[in-house]
């Protein structure tokens, strides 16, 4: 099919796309909630994001051959129905997998700050340990804290010890990383119900950066009423884009699914489905981008903490460390905005529109990466601490 002209349908929120393509593709972009049928009948080839549900109801009829997703998980793709038409299917695992560490990282940072969690003296526990949640143990573990693993169906992280889900849920944080399955022995569809969430200890953290299906909304909204010091940061959640303002009002910490959103998590998944759809359709696959036009770290007073670079001897080295991690994203800020524009919002529909407004505006987040510091204005052991987590410490 190389020499052919062929049709491309894409989420106009895909990043780099329109630097891949020459004259032998027609690219179309649409906004990914609103793709349907009549825009896909004619393609050759769909590219979507989560927010897209790619099914029979979507393709059946049209000429599509490839479907790629920009993302890790594939809950959103109808695998069955797309293997028995004979289209291939790329996804994107493990390319935002960094991002959402960070976020997990920054939302810690938070509690750090504004609820004395002493995160060096606490045991976290990683419920899935695929892509992210293996990259979220190696980075802990690299920051000298203690962590144990839970995963029923693989364990390939070594040095990590694998537990449980009942004992995992006694970890002082718990961190969710599965994939949403509702079939089998192990499907995590509402894995946290109201017996399991009532196991919870009052004084642990749950964090959910995965799939909002995986808690129970009804059982979590009881337990947070019933124990309203209990802290939780969600990220993901039932129901989306029109999560319940009930529990986003309670939660610590809800976002509107940007945990693995920054600028180069969306590179790297560009690439890797636009690699594969070359390889499918035969046509030469274009010399990487250039990361040229990569924004730089902007200290956005909506999503960004005062910065401090500089070590301060009137604060410990993990409030500095806080500090330093919020002055590049703070997940509470968009927390913030987040829950007083949804309020604000006169309908679902509103609500809605609001959810992708907040991802649209984060579509320029940076991972620490992009944040170059100076180990000398450090003590050795913040220094340490920020280069484990991923900034860039020159001499």
């Amino acid at each position: 099919m190389s020499g052919k002209r062929i049709k491309i349908v894409a989420d106009e929120n895909i990043l780099a796309l329109d630097g891949w393509f020459g004259k032998k593709v027609e690219l179309v972009l649409v906004p990914g909630r609103d793709i349907r049928a009549e825009h896909v009948q004619d393609a050759d080839a769909l590219l979507v994001r989560s927010i897209t549900r790619v099914d029979k109801n979507l393709l059946q009829g049209s000429t599509v051959r490839f479907v790629g997703t920009a993302t890790s998980g594939t809950d959103h793709l109808d695998l069955a129905w797309l293997a028995q038409q004979d289209i291939t299917v790329a996804d994107a695992a493990g390319a935002n997998a960094n991002a959402v560490v960070e976020y997990v990282l920054a939302a810690l940072a938070s509690l750090i700050k504004e609820e004395g969690l002493a995160l060096w003296q606490s045991r976290v526990a990683v419920i899935g340990a695929g892509h992210v949640g293996s990259a979220l143990i190696r980075r802990l573990q690299s920051l000298g804290i203690q962590c144990v693993a839970c995963d029923p169906l693989q364990q390939i992280v070594n040095n990590v010890d694998y537990v449980g889900l009942d004992e995992a849920l006694r970890a002082d944080v718990v961190c969710l990383h599965t994939p949403l399955t509702r079939d089998g022995k192990h499907a995590t569809w509402h894995m946290l119900d109201q017996e399991r969430l009532s196991a919870l200890r009052p004084e642990t953290v749950l964090i959910n950066a995965g799939r909002g299906e995986v808690i129970e909304t009804a059982a979590l909204l009881e337990l947070m009423q019933r124990v309203p010091e209990q802290k939780v940061i969600l990220d993901v959640w039932e129901n989306e884009p029109s999560p319940a303002l009930a529990l986003l009002r309670k939660v610590a910490i809800g976002t509107p699914h940007i945990a693995g959103y920054s600028v180069e998590a969306k590179l790297a998944a560009s690439r890797f489905v636009l690699t594969r759809l070359c390889e499918h359709f035969d046509k030469k696959i274009p010399a990487m981008l250039p990361p040229t036009n990569l924004p730089l770290i902007v200290h956005d007073e909506r999503y960004t903490a005062a910065p401090r670079f500089a070590w301060d001897g009137d604060q410990s080295d993990e409030h500095m460390f806080a500090d330093i991690v919020l002055g590049t994203f703070s997940p509470a800020l968009v927390s913030q905005r987040f829950t007083t524009m949804y309020q604000e919002a006169t309908a679902e529909q509103s609500g809605a529109r609001v959810f992708d407004r907040l991802r649209r505006e984060l579509a320029m987040r940076r991972e620490f990466s992009a944040c170059h510091l100076h180990a000398a204005a450090y003590s050795p052991q913040l220094a340490s601490w920020l280069h484990a987590a991923g900034f860039v410490l020159q001499a």
